[in-house]
């Protein structure tokens, strides 16, 4: 009988994150999951919850030695990763396509973090930079365009009964005279594609 698919989660508690990891344990696929995560998080109240479920919990210093990453396969830096032999790198992606100077939606989007939070507006252009180090380094990836959180356009209402579906950091309008056509996904379905997009890879 094979053994369960290894899978390394990183972010194991955010939004897409924990969408991801209840995929995987929801899948009738036989996975094992790690969360990999800053070890002053370890303990938190989320990673418990998640541990309850059969989540391995490793906690990681950024700034630690190449080695100790290798050792325990965090895929948080690709050529340690690499080096592990990690079979098939995600890195964290979760937007519509948008090759580098063929669609501006980066730019785009990078502007407008901008105007709300500097940091946030470097995410896009760092995503690019990332995907060019996996391919530098010749580390088999996957990336996994989602296009647009349903969640994103829940309208808000005064009594604020819809709050707890939206997401941070977007003005929640339909733009144009909203007759346009386009697709959406539900923030807990992209776990579930995740699972069997891993499966079907073959690892």
């Amino acid at each position: 009988m094979a053994g369960p698919i290894t899978v390394g989660v990183i972010g194991a508690t955010g939004q897409t994150g924990s969408s991801v990891v209840d995929g995987l344990f929801s899948s009738p696929i036989n996975f094992s999951v790690t969360s990999l995560t800053r070890a002053m998080s370890v303990d938190n109240s989320a990673h418990q919850q998640l541990a309850a479920k059969g989540l391995h919990i490793v906690g990681y210093d950024l700034n630690g030695p190449s080695s100790a990453l290798v050792e325990i396969l965090k895929p948080i830096d690709i050529e340690a990763a690499k080096e592990a032999g990690v079979k098939r790198f995600v890195p964290s992606e979760w937007v519509g396509p948008a090759p580098r100077g063929v669609i501006d939606i980066k730019d785009k989007v990078h502007l407008f973090l901008s105007m709300r939070a500097k940091d946030l507006g470097l995410i896009m252009y760092q995503k690019l930079d990332i995907l060019g180090a996996i391919q530098r380094a010749h580390l088999p990836y996957t990336i996994i365009d989602v296009g647009c959180f349903f969640q994103v356009f829940v309208p808000k209402v005064p009594s604020g009964r819809s709050d707890d579906a939206h997401m941070i950091y977007i003005d929640h309008r339909m733009l144009g005279d909203g007759n346009q056509k386009f697709g959406l996904i539900d923030l807990a379905d992209i776990g579930k594609y995740v699972a069997q997009i891993v499966s079907d890879l073959g690892l």
